[in-house]
């Protein structure tokens, strides 16, 4: 599974849409080369993308405080 395939699956989860208030017209243009308006989705490619590259978890976390929350240590 590619991580773009990972992350439509993540994002088609009608749960996950429900929690988090995501459209159809939300996900249409959803991909790695994009920003959404969502910070949900910002941060599930994040951790997507990092894990796909091999980081540890503390270093996902990490990146995920200061990527898409700007808190650095």
């Amino acid at each position: 599974m590619t991580t773009i395939d990972l992350l439509n699956e993540v994002l088609k989860d009608p749960m996950f849409r429900d929690k988090y208030n995501i459209s159809d017209e939300d996900l249409v243009n959803v991909s790695f080369d994009t920003t959404s308006n969502h910070r949900i989705i910002e941060v599930v490619k994040s951790i997507i993308s990092l894990k796909s590259e091999n980081h540890t978890d503390a270093q996902v976390y990490k990146q995920i405080k200061a990527i898409n929350f700007g808190i650095k240590e």
